[in-house]
């Protein structure tokens, strides 16, 4: 039996895969059947690895130059693209032919790179399904505009003005917001804490680890008050240094590693902080949290945080300074105000828009898949 929808995504950062099941969350919850598929266990392993290592240290190691080429090639026409294109259709053959042998209603896609191999199978007839992009940040890079989509979805009027500059038909583009799993929609609103009462600070470092965190961890040092639930993702001895600074600082501090239910952890935060990715981000707005940002990567983090800091649901710091503003919102009664702001920034239930255009995507392509419907 063939899926409803297949629902691919690339392991690069936590936050492609986060979209890709808030939206097979949205799917299911329907009684819809869906396939999701890891981009990358369907190419050569040394690609794979090789892909996330160079992606992993340019924003970690080397930000300032991920910045300069991510502007750089924020052009359709720029000239490593035929490279780019050229390497990914090699390592990416084999998501091409599973996604063709699953034969689904529509396909919708949560990062660029499947995106690319996925879009030239359509232009050439080897993929009959619609396919959809999910743009994962609140503005939109070159690489999401592939001739061979039927549709993007983008979070909000940046995005939407990006893929339109970049030559994609606005017709095809709808504001959905990026899907969050419904858990952070439905956290109740958050409240400026009580006498006595501790704020409760979420500190985020993504799915693999990445950001100052040990910086924003010393800033809390000597700052009372504070109760600090620390989340480590995946990085070789992060956890180790996070808790070892903790205990040397005396600060009240959980400290975990990968976290799966990071709803509950927002749900009994005050203030999130952390870095900008775009599920991140979208995740505190969605929740009303308040966010402190710090060690945004220039390009789209930055982007995604100058949305949260304009909108006045968060402020950007340097993570030495992270502590004393925790204490400032605090004290000015800053953090209900500001988590109200947060889920004016974002829309609600997201995840279900994007499935609302993948299913109305199909409906408009139908006439080009006689053949699909007819093997079923």
């Amino acid at each position: 039996m063939f899926p409803d929808l297949v629902v691919v995504h690339s392991p690069v950062g936590g936050g492609h895969k986060a979209a890709a099941l808030a939206a097979t969350e949205a799917a299911r919850a329907r009684g819809l059947s869906v396939v999701i598929l890891d981009a990358f266990k369907h190419a050569p392993r040394v690609f794979g690895q090789a892909y996330l290592a160079a992606h992993l240290k340019w924003q970690g190691a080397m930000p300032e130059l991920y910045g300069t080429a991510y502007f750089a090639f924020n052009r359709p026409d720029g000239a490593f693209e035929p490279v780019r294109r050229g390497i990914d259709h090699v390592a990416l053959g084999r998501l091409v032919r599973q996604v063709a042998e699953l034969r689904p209603r529509a396909v919708i896609a949560t990062h660029h790179l499947p995106l690319v191999v996925l879009a030239r199978a359509r232009r050439r007839g080897r993929l009959h399904a619609p396919l959809v992009g999910v743009v994962t940040d609140y503005g939109a890079h070159a690489v999401w505009v592939e001739r061979g989509v039927d549709a993007l979805c983008v979070a909000g009027a940046g995005a939407l003005r990006d893929v339109v500059a970049h030559g994609f038909d606005a017709a095809r583009t709808h504001v959905t917001g990026i899907p969050v799993r419904h858990a952070f929609d439905a956290i109740a609103n958050v409240r400026d804490p009580q006498p006595g009462e501790p704020v409760r600070v979420l500190l985020t470092s993504g799915g693999f680890g990445v950001g100052p965190v040990e910086s924003i961890v010393r800033s809390f040092a000597g700052i009372v008050g504070m109760e600090l639930t620390i989340v480590c993702g995946r990085a070789a001895g992060l956890e180790a240094a996070a808790r070892e600074l903790a205990a040397h600082y005396g600060l009240s501090a959980t400290v975990l590693g990968f976290e799966d239910d990071m709803a509950a952890r927002v749900a009994a935060a005050h203030v999130v902080v952390g870095k900008a990715g775009g599920l991140t981000v979208s995740e505190a707005l969605a929740a009303g949290r308040p966010m402190v940002i710090a060690g945004a990567v220039p390009g789209n983090e930055a982007i995604n945080a100058r949305l949260v800091e304009a909108g006045g649901a968060g402020v950007v710091a340097r993570p030495e300074e992270v502590g004393s503003i925790v204490q400032r919102l605090r004290e000015t009664g800053s953090i209900a105000r500001m988590g109200g702001r947060a889920r004016h920034l974002v829309l609600a239930r997201a995840a279900d828009r994007v499935v609302d255009v993948a299913l109305r995507v199909e409906q408009e392509t139908l006439p080009d898949m006689r053949f699909e419907s007819a093997v079923r």
